[in-house]
């Protein structure tokens, strides 16, 4: 998926309708990003990969943080928009990570968006440089704009999956934690298309 194309979408139709809803139903939290607040998220973390780190496009970054939570999500789109692979390797360019007692470039508060340390970066989306990869299912059959839940999938795939999805203008909804019937009754409440 082209990164422009990514750009066109997070900030196209409807900018309050949600395009990340992520819940971790072992702890009780709930983040919804709506398209415009996603944008400014990718925008202020690929900001600083690119203006704190001086990375440039090929480098690497690792993120020090589950695959399924949402912070992961935005950092990858974040590093895919400047052309940065996104790797599991500890000898990467720069790391982001949500744990203290990790060596790493910038800890990710776990706490609330308006405690990190990314408010003070410009809201603007920066320009998209490299593509983002696109692993994981086929999509084929998910409808642009559709509402789609990434359940049955292997962990490791959700930031690719979901940037594929938002690049398609469609709502992705992620859920860590909880059993199946609280993940088909989560489905349900958050009106569900497409279950992945």
């Amino acid at each position: 998926m082209n990164s422009d194309d990514l750009r066109a979408a997070l900030l196209a139709g409807d900018l309050s309708r949600p395009r990340l809803t992520w819940y971790d139903d072992s702890r009780g939290e709930r983040i919804d990003l709506s398209g415009k607040t996603l944008a400014n998220w990718v925008a202020k973390a690929a900001n600083w990969l690119e203006s704190e780190m001086g990375l440039a496009p090929g480098e690497t970054v690792r993120l020090d943080m589950p695959a399924d939570h949402w912070r992961t999500i935005y950092w990858s789109l974040a590093a895919w928009t400047r052309g940065l692979t996104v790797t599991a390797d500890t000898d990467a360019d720069a790391c982001v990570s949500m744990t203290p007692d990790t060596a790493a470039d910038l800890l990710e508060s776990a706490a609330a968006l308006a405690a990190s340390p990314l408010q003070a970066m410009a809201d603007t989306m920066p320009a998209p440089v490299g593509s983002v990869p696109c692993d994981g299912p086929t999509l084929d059959d998910v409808a642009a704009g559709s509402r789609v839940f990434v359940s049955n999938t292997d962990m490791d795939a959700v930031p690719a999956l979901a940037a594929a999805l938002i690049g398609r203008g469609c709502s992705v909804l992620v859920v860590r934690g909880g059993d199946e019937h609280a993940r088909s009754a989560r489905s349900a409440s958050e009106r569900v298309d497409v279950v992945l």
